[in-house]
């Protein structure tokens, strides 16, 4: 599986790289089809708010993709709400996945 990690107006260094792939990985375990996941961080000021980061994930999986966006005023709490949402994403795929496989078996 492949993580490809880019930054709007947002510098990603180290850290935030290593922390990003360690988060995303987790989804790999669910399944096989995962070929790449486009991971992307923005902060965006709002006049009200101050800055809120937003951390967008495109998964690819066999002829699907997965899109989850989330928003945090703290760009590593916006990591671990996008981990989270995308692992509970992927584990409905791949839910749905085992539901269809069944239903195309024949019974005699």
């Amino acid at each position: 599986m492949k993580i490809i990690i880019s930054g709007k107006q947002l510098k990603v260094t180290d850290a935030i790289k290593t922390y990003t792939e360690e988060k995303i990985s987790r989804i790999s375990k669910y399944s096989d089809a995962i070929t790449e996941v486009d991971v992307v961080l923005t902060v965006e000021d709002t006049k009200s708010e101050g800055p809120v980061h937003k951390a967008d994930g495109l998964v690819y999986a066999s002829g699907t993709k997965i899109k989850i966006e989330a928003e945090n005023k703290d760009l590593y709490a916006a990591i671990d709400d996008l981990s989270d949402r995308l692992e509970r994403q992927v584990r409905k795929y791949k839910e749905k996945q085992k539901d269809h496989n069944k239903k195309g078996t024949r019974q005699s």
